[in-house]
C-alpha cells in the first residue's frame, strides 16, 4: 500500500483483515501496489521497493471474487512503490495489549536494509484502515511511530 505516500508492506495472518483494510484504505483515496504477493526489489539507491507479480493489480474481495483494483477505484492502485516501513495486523489480546500505551516496534531485514515494523493490535469492531493509516502519518511526521 502507498498512505500518504508512505510505502506499506501490510503484514498479518490469513483472515487478519489485510484485503479489507486495503480497500478500505483505497476508498479514502491511498493506492495499493498488491494483494497476497508483493514482488521486492531493490531500488535505484538502494531503497526497497514492492510491485505485484502481475501486470494489473487485483485485489480479492471475499465472498465476492477476485477483482482488478482499478474496476473498483480508478485511481486506487499503482505499479510499484518504496517500501518505509512494515505494519503487521495482528487480533487484538489482552493480556499482551491491554494498558500498553507504546507502540510495539521492531525491524524486518529486507534485501540489507532494516525496516521499520510496527505490531497493530485490532479490538474486534474497530477500524484497522484508521489505524493503519494513523501509523503512516506518524511516520510521515516523525519518522517513527511515537507518541
Amino acid at each position: 500500500m502507498s498512505v500518504r505516500g508512505v510505502g506499506i508492506l501490510l503484514l498479518g495472518a490469513a483472515g487478519v483483515g489485510k484485503s479489507m483494510v486495503a480497500l478500505s484504505l483505497m476508498r479514502n483515496g491511498h493506492r495499493l501496489i498488491a494483494d497476497d504477493l508483493v514482488e521486492i526489489f531493490p531500488g535505484p539507491e538502494g531503497q526497497v521497493f514492492g510491485r505485484g507479480v502481475e501486470e494489473e493489480v487485483r485485489i480479492e474481495v471475499r465472498g465476492l471474487g477476485i477483482y482488478h483494483a482499478g474496476s473498483i477505484f480508478p485511481d486506487g492502485a499503482a505499479r510499484s512503490s518504496p517500501i518505509d516501513l512494515v505494519v503487521e495486523l495482528d487480533t487484538y489480546d489482552p493480556p499482551r495489549d491491554l494498558g500498553r500505551t507504546r507502540p510495539e516496534t521492531g525491524e524486518l531485514r529486507l534485501l540489507d536494509r532494516n525496516l521499520l515494523k510496527v505490531r497493530v493490535p485490532v479490538p474486534d469492531g474497530a477500524d484497522a484502515s484508521l489505524l493503519v493509516e494513523i501509523v503512516a502519518r506518524l511516520f510521515e511526521q516523525k519518522g517513527a511511530i511515537v507518541p
